[in-house]
């Protein structure tokens, strides 16, 4: 275990490179999601208590469509391996399933309480559930009508939900109670419990599978994802509510939270390597898009900013603007029916025939 305590000097941090404002929701942005690259690039979906889950392009940046029917704050919103697919959780007491290509609804699953955490199976055939009822739920997306599984004994209002090793054990955790809870999906059993001393507000699994990031209080730990143990433990200058690992080389991590700055960090010193400033409200959510070039935070003042991690080789400066992934806006409207960017950049939704 490596745990240290790290400052930050606002006067002497580095500014990590230029970024993007994007607006459209008018309400705070709780949660954000990319997606795997696939091949129409990559995507980012957002969450917000205006109760409209948005689609964007996650290299550039550009607004794609938004799924119009919660009644009330999307807490929760996520995107299946293939991008075909978005789910969100709601305070309207559902759990909604998107077809992410036309903007339809394809069903609406019914809870008794609010939606806090949805997440998709890794063969995406599944999705978990949970809030404030304390029950996870798995529903099986091959038949949406069906009653889900359901995984009680919570101890307490659940926050984040997540898959790990192959769709074959879940983690959670509670909004009031420190800790993440490993069950096992065969017996709906605690496997293992990760101890924190304050409640986890962001539990990520990278991509790799190796390692899971979590966020309690002034504190962002790194876990062993197989055997459970504390790899790194740092503490933080604020109280953080999200931190993402850089997926590619996993050598760096971010954290967002009260003070709303933007904190990268190196992995395996915890030394504070640049700060961004930029959000005019705390910063709820930090994550890094699936190449690690870039990462995207959501915050309080309702906007959602992509900052470039930095160019990935010599021969590439603009990678953030270019990048590996040649996704333009006119090939994503042709491949995304039902949504359409207009030319003078207003959010418009087009209506199949």
């Amino acid at each position: 275990m490596d745990s240290k305590k790290v400052g930050c000097s606002k006067l002497g941090s580095s500014k990590l490179g230029s970024h993007l404002v994007l607006h459209g929701h008018s309400r705070p942005i709780v949660n954000l999601f990319y997606s795997p690259v696939t091949p129409d690039g990559f995507f980012l979906i957002s969450s917000s208590k205006d109760s409209t889950p948005m689609l964007r392009n996650g290299e550039t940046g550009d607004w794609i469509g938004t799924f119009e029917g919660h009644k009330g704050a999307v807490w929760s919103c996520s995107l299946d391996t293939n991008a075909l697919r978005a789910a969100s959780g709601s305070a309207d007491f559902t759990a909604k399933l998107w077809d992410a290509l036309t903007g339809d609804e394809l069903h609406s699953f019914e809870h008794k309480h609010i939606v806090r955490a949805c997440a998709f199976s890794e063969d995406t055939h599944f999705l978990l559930t949970g809030g404030v009822e304390k029950v996870l739920r798995i529903f099986d997306l091959n038949r949406p009508d069906a009653p889900p599984r359901e995984v009680e004994n919570s101890p307490g209002s659940i926050r984040t939900v997540a898959w790990l090793h192959s769709d074959q054990t879940i983690l959670s955790s509670c909004t009031d109670n420190g800790g993440v809870r490993l069950w096992d999906v065969r017996t709906g059993k605690i496997v293992h419990t990760l101890e924190t001393k304050s409640p986890v507000t962001s539990a990520e699994v990278s991509q790799d599978g190796r390692y899971i990031t979590t966020a309690d209080g002034t504190t962002v730990k790194f876990w062993d994802a197989n055997h459970y143990g504390l790899v790194k433990s740092y503490n933080m200058p604020c109280n953080m509510e999200s931190a993402s690992l850089e997926p590619k080389f996993g050598n760096k991590f971010i954290a967002g939270g009260e003070d709303m700055w933007i904190h990268m960090f190196d992995f395996n010193t915890g030394e504070e390597i640049g700060c961004n400033k930029g959000h005019h409200g705390p910063v709820h959510c930090v994550r890094f898009s699936p190449g690690g070039e870039s990462y995207a935070s959501g915050s309080e003042d309702g906007t959602i900013r992509i900052w470039q991690t930095g160019p990935q080789n010599l021969e590439e400066p603009d990678s953030f603007v270019s990048g590996k992934v040649k996704v333009v806006v006119d090939e994503v409207t042709r491949k995304v029916e039902g949504f359409h960017v207009g030319k003078d950049g207003k959010l418009e939704t087009r209506r199949r025939p």
